[in-house]
């Protein structure tokens, strides 16, 4: 064959396009409309198709510019001055900036939405987690840095909140926890206090893991000088990272750390040499005040495992519906729309359970907020202790969302890569990048076992264990449908199996994915009765059925484990 002759092949794979997450994701979109009045959904609904359509316009196109352009720390300038200069892509930044604009810490804080603000914000964090290159990050450390002093010094809050919630030009906040000594085990914190005479102290010590160096201010954990050893001994900072002149206020940047994944996020190793920082709320108490961040980065957390799965999914199907395979679209073959159709029944499960502890969080905060009126009204609270019932359900509910949306996020995303063949493995279709970045939320703010461990502690209280069984129950009973029945015994029978267990520590972790499972049935068994009574619409009970097919609950760990596991 001459070379005239030899044709190439002029094929060219329709590659999936990126619609408007809120008008293509009914699991999200109905998940949110039955939570939510209907005068509240309506006004959400229009924000969030908004959201979701500069989402899909502007920030995808900018968040892949960031990855492919990741922070470089400039130790030195060319004289030898140290200058520690992180330098930052301007799409970075300009992410950090929409999303502010679109309300990513504002809405909780704003009276549009009310009490329902943090599921609306919730629904944003879902619907941007993909496409922002890890912007949202530093944003939710600011949002969890606003509730913190907002429950815990009211001058401190005066002072940033209003620059923290700030839609345009508005501030953001790291949180510093994490050091070499100790991890996740915050009793082994290093870095010292000092006082100056003057109400400030000089903090002295080096965070390991800082994900918000380009933030304008912190809350960090120190020990003041002479303080007891271990957690007892801790207090909480706030400090700026800028002095007047612009510089540093006592901070070395060591490194970045180079990443698996969130590489567009300036992660770095700091060195505290006298930074000048205030104790929030005075001195004493660090890990209760730091707590106040921990449980809004954890609801934040939660909502990226949905977030990231709801981004391929929506992918996946579009190119099932471009991709030729044996003379067909890949959409016609029953292997592969089955294989969706289980992945898609543990995103819904995710979604609820996301999005139920933005709910409970919301509801706490608007507990707090009329305490916070009460006093200053020096009136009594005498609407009764219902709400009381939210405040211990959150502490069980938070976690068990963050621990168990990360691990299924990681499971999913990779079972979605997979569905896209060999180009789902290429870096320039941005696939890869959606699985490394949500591999981070079962490590950031508490690994699966530190978060299983928290769950038993809270379970200690006899009424957060009551306020979980009572809620499951509750669930099941709020929307019943002959069509729910059968999945509604296995969630109670389920149900019945973790209350008769002991809360032992070697087993905290099959007992908190079993927790967390069963109620995910059981919000899926709320879902699905709402939606058949009110839409019509029996899609969410097609879920529910895949999902309670697979045992909720896990045997309690093996007596001989330690001898496969460390032997």
């Amino acid at each position: 064959m001459s070379a005239e002759q030899f044709e190439i092949d002029p094929f060219v794979q329709a590659a999936p396009r990126l619609a408007n997450r809120w008008k293509a994701d009914r699991v999200l979109r109905h998940a949110v409309r039955r939570v939510l009045p209907a005068d509240v959904f309506e006004k959400a609904a229009a924000d969030l198709e908004h959201a979701a359509e500069r989402c899909a316009t502007e920030l995808a196109p900018l968040a892949a510019r960031a990855e492919a352009n990741p922070p470089r720390h400039v130790p030195y300038d060319a004289w030898g001055r140290r200058v520690d200069r992180i330098e930052i892509d301007p799409a970075w930044t300009e992410l950090v900036k929409l999303l502010q604009g679109l309300g990513a810490v504002a809405i909780p804080y704003e009276e549009t939405y009310g009490p329902h603000g943090r599921v609306v914000q919730a629904a944003l964090y879902q619907i941007a987690q993909a496409v922002t290159a890890t912007a949202l990050c530093p944003l939710a450390m600011s949002d969890g840095a606003v509730a913190c002093l907002r429950d815990h010094d009211a001058e401190l809050a005066a002072r940033y909140a209003p620059l923290l919630t700030e839609r345009i030009g508005g501030w953001t906040s790291g949180q510093w926890m994490t050091e070499k000594e100790g991890g996740s085990d915050l009793s082994r914190s290093a870095t010292v206090a000092t006082p100056l005479g003057d109400g400030t102290w000089s903090l002295r010590g080096t965070k390991w893991f800082t994900s918000a160096t380009t933030a304008d201010v912190a809350v960090a954990l120190a020990r003041p000088v002479n303080a007891e050893p271990g957690s007892r001994g801790l207090s909480l900072f706030a400090l700026e990272l800028r002095g007047p002149d612009g510089g540093w206020n006592g901070l070395r940047v060591r490194r970045l750390k180079d990443k698996y994944g969130t590489r567009g996020l300036p992660t770095a190793e700091l060195d505290l040499d006298g930074a000048v920082a205030v104790p929030v709320g005075g001195i004493g108490g660090g890990i209760a005040k730091v707590a106040s961040v921990l449980h809004v980065a954890r609801m934040a957390s939660a909502q990226a495992g949905p977030g990231a799965t709801g981004h391929l999914l929506q992918l996946a199907r579009d190119y099932a519906r471009r991709r030729v395979v044996r003379g067909g679209l890949l959409e016609e073959s029953p292997l592969h729309y089955g294989w969706l159709a289980e992945i898609s029944a543990e995103y819904e499960a995710m979604v609820q359970m996301a999005l139920r502890a933005a709910q409970l969080v919301g509801r706490q905060e608007a507990r707090a907020d009329d305490a916070r009126d009460d006093a200053r009204d020096d009136r009594g609270d005498d609407r009764g202790d219902d709400r009381g019932d939210d405040t211990r359900l959150a502490r069980v509910v938070v976690p068990l969302a963050k621990m168990s949306t990360a691990r299924q996020g990681v499971r999913a995303c990779s079972e979605l890569l997979e569905s896209f063949g060999g180009a789902g493995y290429l870096e320039d279709t941005g696939i890869p990048q959606v699985l490394r970045d949500v591999q981070v939320q079962s490590i950031w703010e508490g690994t699966t076992n530190v978060l299983a461990l928290d769950v038993m502690r809270a379970l200690g209280d006899p009424e957060v264990a009551a306020a979980y069984r009572d809620d499951v129950e509750k669930q099941l009973t709020l929307h019943p449908h002959l069509r729910t029945e059968a999945a509604a015994r296995i969630i109670r029978a389920a149900a019945r199996d973790l209350a008769s267990r002991e809360p032992d520590p070697a087993a905290a972790r099959e007992l908190a994915l079993g927790m967390a499972r069963t109620y995910q049935a059981a919000l899926l068994a709320a879902q699905a009765g709402w939606a058949l009574t009110a839409l019509g619409d029996e899609r969410t009970a097609i879920a529910l059925e895949i999902f309670t097919a697979r045992p909720l609950t896990f045997p309690a760990a093996h007596e001989k484990a330690r001898l496969l596991g460390l032997e």
